[in-house]
C-alpha cells in the first residue's frame, strides 16, 4: 500500500496512530494537507500536536485548517483546560506560515469578540512572518 493510501485509510478508519506512521514515512510537505484535514475532526485527541507541527512546516496550503480550527471548540480541550493553549498554538502557526493569507487570518482574529482569540491574535502578528530558526523543516 502507498503512503498516500495508508494515511487515507489510517483517516477513513479513524486512527490517529496509524496516521502519525503512515506520516513518518512521507515528506513533511506532502503529509501537510492530511494534517490539515485532521485538524479540524474531532474523532482524536491530538489537534494541539498537529497544529504545533502544521506551525513547524509551514505550508500556506494549510492556513484555512489553522484558521478554522483556531476558532473551533473541542469538548476534551475544555475539559483538559487546554483550549487556550491551542488557540494559542493556532496562532503561533499561522504566524509561522508567513503568506499574506495567513496574515489575514490572524488579523481575524486579532479582532475576534472572545478576547483570547483576540489577545492570541494581536501576538501572532506582533510575530509575523515567524521564521523557522533550527534549520529547513520540509
Amino acid at each position: 500500500m502507498s503512503e498516500v493510501n495508508a494515511m487515507r485509510a489510517a483517516i477513513n478508519s479513524q486512527d490517529i496512530d496509524a496516521l502519525w506512521l503512515a506520516l513518518a514515512k512521507v515528506s513533511k510537505r506532502e503529509g501537510a494537507p492530511f494534517l490539515a484535514e485532521v485538524l479540524l475532526e474531532a474523532w482524536h485527541e491530538s489537534h494541539e500536536d498537529i497544529v504545533f507541527e502544521l506551525g513547524l512546516i509551514g505550508e500556506p496550503s494549510t492556513t484555512g485548517a489553522i484558521a478554522k480550527a483556531a476558532v473551533t471548540t473541542f469538548e476534551y480541550l475544555i475539559e483538559w483546560d487546554n483550549l487556550q493553549a491551542f488557540q494559542r498554538k493556532c496562532a503561533y502557526a499561522l504566524a509561522r506560515i508567513g503568506s499574506l493569507e495567513s496574515r489575514a487570518a490572524l488579523e481575524a482574529l486579532a479582532k475576534h469578540a472572545d478576547p483570547h482569540l483576540s489577545e492570541y491574535g494581536k501576538e501572532g502578528l506582533e510575530h509575523w512572518p515567524l521564521p523557522y530558526r533550527e534549520g529547513e523543516y520540509a
